[in-house]
This record gives structure tokens, C-alpha cells and sequence, in this order.
């Protein structure tokens, strides 16, 4: 389980942090020459949105699931649930083919009880059982930076956009407004059992705790 942060701040306040983070930590190895990479995503709920429910309850005990891929390689996913226990969260995740994505989007779920990776039969049972099905799209931009000592990570989150109510997320023709009007960056802080004084003095000034969530908001084309 890890703990988070997260704080919405001014692009200026982003442009300030960002040259302190390159100072003392390591840019993500993934990232593209510019430090930055795309994450695409689609969100699974239930028919009565029980995700969206318990966020906006603010449930103390709550999952999500979803499948992402990276910057334009739509032949490489990860699905993904993440838990909110309090004030930790946790990830846990697999690869999934581009066959295997294809199958899923289009309702065939046929496939899933029998395979290896037991996040998919966990899956497959949540679409059995409730309903479960591709629901609301998540497209944004993230810099993110790594840091050893607290196994930190520290991400700023810009140009959050959905796909209206289409759940094709592979489609790169397909119109994805913005889901807010001004132009922040989303800060998050990721960390195991402690912060280190370093990363809280670069951090903590611009680390105003906020329960903002780029699910819940790209829901606002409902």
C-alpha cells in the first residue's frame, strides 16, 4: 500500500516545481526525449456506476478497474485495479494482448475464465456477476520523475480529456473534450512508508491536499 498526495496547481506553480523535481530526481525512464508520455484509458463500472458512486461518497474501502496503454503503441495494455483503503492505495496489474482488447471491447468475454492471469478471471467475474463493462474514457498527459530512498513518484498530470460517451478508446480520430475550463496540472505524490525531507521541502508548499480524481471528472459529459 502507498500513500498520496495530490494538489491542482497553476500551470506558473507547475513551470516553478518542475525545476526543482529535475534538481534532485530521476525523470521516468519510459518517458519519451521530452520527459512526457500520453496514458490512455478506459474505466469499467457497473450499469448504476457503483465506481463513481463510492468516489463521490467518498467510500473508505473502494476499487477500480481499467485498461491504458502508452503514448500511440495500441498493441501493448495493461489492466489494472486499483484500491483505496483510507488513505493508501494500491495497484495491481497485467499485460493484456491487443487480440485479447479487441475481444473484450467487443463483448466477448468468453475467453477470460480460462486464462493464466488471475486479474483477468478477477474481471471476469466482476462482468459476470455486476454488470461490469467498459463505461468513460481518461486521456492526459504525464511528467513524471522517480526517486529511491521512499520508492517516490512524483507526476504532473496536464490536458485531462475523455471521449465523450464512446467507450472506443483506441480510436485516435475520435473527438476528446476537455473535461475542465482552466488549464491546470494535477500533482501527485506517490510514496511507500515515508516521505523523504528532501522531496516533502520541493513539494510540500505546492502540496495543498485535494480528493480531485480525473475518473470522476471525465465523467462530466453525463
Amino acid at each position: 500500500m502507498r500513500h498520496e498526495i495530490k494538489s491542482r496547481l497553476h500551470p506558473a506553480e507547475a513551470a516553478a516545481l518542475r525545476v526543482r523535481l529535475r534538481a534532485v530526481m530521476q525523470r521516468d525512464p519510459y518517458a519519451r526525449p521530452d520527459g512526457t508520455y500520453d496514458i490512455h484509458s478506459i474505466y469499467l463500472d457497473t450499469p448504476t456506476r457503483t465506481a463513481l458512486n463510492e468516489k463521490q461518497v467518498g467510500m473508505p474501502v473502494r476499487h477500480k478497474y481499467r485498461i491504458r496503454y502508452y503514448n500511440d503503441n495500441r498493441f501493448f495494455f495493461r489492466l489494472e485495479r486499483k484500491s483505496k483503503v483510507g488513505q493508501l492505495c494500491d495497484k495491481v496489474g497485467c499485460t493484456l494482448t491487443r487480440p485479447e482488447i479487441d475481444r473484450l471491447m467487443a463483448g466477448d468475454i468468453l475467453w477470460m475464465p480460462a486464462c493464466d492471469r488471475p486479474l483477468v478471471r478477477e474481471l471476469y467475474l466482476k462482468m459476470r456477476t455486476e454488470l461490469m463493462q467498459p463505461s468513460v474514457q481518461v486521456h492526459y498527459n504525464r511528467e513524471a520523475y522517480v526517486y529511491g530512498p521512499g520508492n517516490v513518484r512524483v507526476t504532473l498530470d496536464s490536458d485531462i480529456r475523455t471521449g465523450l460517451w464512446d467507450t472506443d478508446f483506441l480510436s485516435p480520430n475520435q473527438p476528446r473534450p476537455r473535461t475542465q475550463s482552466d488549464d491546470f496540472v494535477l500533482l501527485e505524490v506517490k510514496f511507500d512508508s515515508y516521505l523523504p525531507e528532501i522531496i516533502r521541502d520541493i513539494t510540500c508548499c505546492q502540496c495543498r491536499p485535494m480528493g480531485f480524481s480525473k475518473f470522476e471528472a471525465c465523467h462530466s459529459y453525463d
